[in-house]
């Protein structure tokens, strides 16, 4: 979740979801309505002809120590967030499996004469705190409310933030409705250890006052192989990754078309032996295969420069010299090609 106005960004796992909660002058009253065969929050708005902001849904889990029920309530244009429940109860969940035993009617729950057979949780998201006028099931198979009036029909409520944050939602930071939400990978972590760690090992300090104080424990790691992910995500095309030059696995990819021919073959060799003694790192491709395998198999592998010795570019006292962004495409002599390509490094560092 990024902010487009201040900056603000945040796993959608942790941001937080700011809504803003409208209600009507007036409260209708708290009626049953039968409405057969419907069970979605879709369905039964689009039966009532309602938006689904006025509307109250249920999400059930399961916890998975004991198998008892969650029941969460939200509006229903939103959804749940379950990192934030699994915080919130302090133990794993997963989604309900609903029978006839457990006296939930799927479809039709809602929080009004809500009976649950055995323990069970219930929760009440912010988005619905002072709203009415909401549909919401009747508890009852086949029928749901209209008029649900949150603060006179479920005075005991208590609310939480249970919802993922929405695009175009309002920023947690700034206030401003300037929220987007992008695809991003996590290469980082920062870990809070608390005291858990310091205690074990017996660490203390005496603060200013002599006092002894056991400290608090922190940490952070990088993947590496996300990293790369990262790096593969923002820097690649139709035919895969183009490594930057600082962290290619290889600097130069040398492509021996017609290795079978004896003077492809001296030249490439030659070239590979002058560019490792002169510490540039290479990969060296001496298959007989078809040019373009050949080629498209060194896109994949997205070295940053390519050096193609074919009887072509012999016939012609050339090698042909190309960069994996299609930024650079030459011809260059042997004889200056070891000199070229340092060059190219340099720049490209």
């Amino acid at each position: 979740a990024v902010c487009k106005h201040c900056g603000y960004t945040a796993n959608v796992e942790a941001a937080k979801s700011v809504i803003e909660n409208t209600r009507d002058d007036v409260s209708d009253e708290l009626k049953e309505v039968y409405t057969p065969d419907i069970h979605t929050i879709e369905d039964i708005c689009a039966f009532l002809k309602t938006p689904l902001e006025k509307s109250c849904k249920a999400v059930v889990y399961q916890k998975n120590h004991d198998d008892s029920f969650v029941v969460i309530f939200i509006r229903g244009d939103l959804d749940i967030n379950e990192t934030k429940v699994t915080n919130f109860l302090g133990c794993d969940i997963h989604p309900a499996v609903i029978t006839e035993e457990c006296g939930l009617n799927a479809g039709y729950i809602g929080p009004v004469n809500l009976k649950v057979n055995g323990e069970f949780t219930v929760l009440y998201d912010n988005s619905l705190l002072n709203t009415n006028n909401l549909s919401c099931g009747a508890n009852k198979n086949e029928y749901h409310l209209t008029g649900l009036d949150m603060s006179r029909d479920v005075p005991a409520a208590e609310y939480h933030d249970f919802a993922k944050i929405t695009d175009g939602g309002i920023c947690p930071e700034c206030g401003e409705k300037a929220i987007s939400i992008s695809r991003g990978i996590e290469v980082g972590n920062i870990f809070q250890l608390g005291t858990k760690y310091s205690k074990s090992m017996n660490m203390t300090y005496l603060d200013k006052d002599g006092n002894t104080q056991i400290p608090i424990m922190g940490c952070y790691g990088i993947g590496v192989g996300r990293l790369a992910a990262s790096v593969c995500e923002v820097s690649h095309d139709d035919y895969g990754p183009i490594w930057p030059m600082a962290i290619a696995p290889w600097q130069v990819h040398i492509c021996a078309v017609r290795s079978d021919d004896e003077k492809v073959k001296a030249a490439a060799d030659k070239l590979y032996e002058d560019l490792q003694d002169a510490g540039v790192e290479v990969i060296y491709d001496d298959r007989n295969v078809r040019a373009g395998v050949m080629f498209s198999d060194a896109d994949l592998i997205g070295v940053p420069l390519r050096i193609v010795v074919s009887p072509r570019n012999l016939d012609e006292g050339v090698f042909e010299l190309n960069s994996r962004d299609k930024k650079i495409s030459e011809k260059i002599s042997p004889e200056n090609a070891l000199v070229r390509v340092k060059e190219l490094i340099a720049q490209m560092m």
